[in-house]
Order: C-alpha cells, then structure tokens, then sequence
C-alpha cells in the first residue's frame, strides 16, 4: 500500500501520471525500501543499505511536497530546492545524498521566507520539514497519506489562474499616487 502511496503522492505533486522522478519508480524504490526493512526486523541490524533505501524514499517524498509547494508558489528558491533533491537522488549512497544537500542548504532556509500568507504552501512546507526530520518507516507512511489527502485537496488550478490574473501594476500608476 505505501508503495502505491508514494506513486500517488508523487503523482498529485507533479499533476501527470508516472512522473520520472525515479529513473526506476517510485514503486521499485519503495518496495527496495521495504525489502531492506523485512532484512532489518528479522536481523535487527541496521545496515548502510537499509539507510540508503529510507533516504531515497524520504528524498521521494520531499520532493513530492515540494514540487506540490513550487506548483503554487513558483519561485525561484523552491525551484532551485527542488533541483538539489533531484539531484540528490542521482547519489550512490547516504553521505553523498547528505553532502549534496548540506552543499547547498541554505536555499532550503530561503523557502521559508518567501511563503507569504498562504495557508496551503505553509502546511505543504510543514510537511516538506516532517519528512526532513522523519526518522522510521511509520513516520514517511503518515506523511505520504497526509499528503496525499492535503494534495488531493488543493485546486491548482485556481492558483494558477489567480497567478495569471496577478499582472504587476503599471508604473506610471504607482508614480502618480505617491
């Protein structure tokens, strides 16, 4: 179930069906997750593995929620978040998915400074941080289903058109009245 999950989730995010956000899908790399996890509860060791696959799924969902984030902010910042994560998933191991992140982190504080008054990019980036800080299997398994439900709600669509209806004021204008 968590492996359709995370398809889902990364489906809403992305708004198309088989986003290629893993070269082999989100699928696959759930159930490699699970599979390493089985390893780990009848061995009750964890391995480097075990961290690697949890990080690709936790990388997944943080990417989720942060394209949905991008989607209704579509800022430069969230952008250039987004490309870090991808690129983070290219990575062969833990520390290298951490040394590209840790590389670049301060445009991950930016994205909180660019949030206005928006409660739905305030709860996705809310989510977005739980994931950064989820620690087991149960914790991405609830944030998937909770973003799948906060997605799912979201019309971003109407966004999109009230962005489109947002033309700058003329310049002229805003002379005149000061």
């Amino acid at each position: 179930m968590s492996a359709k999950n995370l398809q889902l989730l990364l489906e809403t995010a992305y708004d198309t069906e088989n986003p290629q956000v893993f070269e082999e899908g989100a699928v696959s790399v759930y159930k490699n997750f699970e599979d390493a996890y089985k390893t780990f509860v009848k061995t009750n060791k964890a391995t480097d593995e075990l961290n690697f696959r949890f990080e690709r799924v936790r990388l997944g969902v943080a990417i989720a929620f942060l394209k949905a984030y991008t989607r209704l902010a579509d800022n430069e910042t969230s952008i250039e978040a987004l490309q870090i994560l991808q690129e983070a998933l290219k990575a062969k191991s833990s520390k290298e998915i951490d040394k590209i992140v840790q590389k670049k982190i301060a445009v991950f504080d930016n994205l909180y400074h660019e949030i206005f008054v928006n409660e739905e990019r305030e709860h996705i980036l809310g989510l977005f941080e739980a994931t950064l800080d989820a620690s087991s299997k149960e914790e991405l398994d609830e944030l998937m289903l909770e973003g799948l439900e906060l997605l799912t709600a979201i019309d971003f669509e109407h966004h999109a058109q009230q962005d489109d209806d947002d033309e700058p004021l003329d310049e002229d204008f805003l002379k005149s009245i000061q």
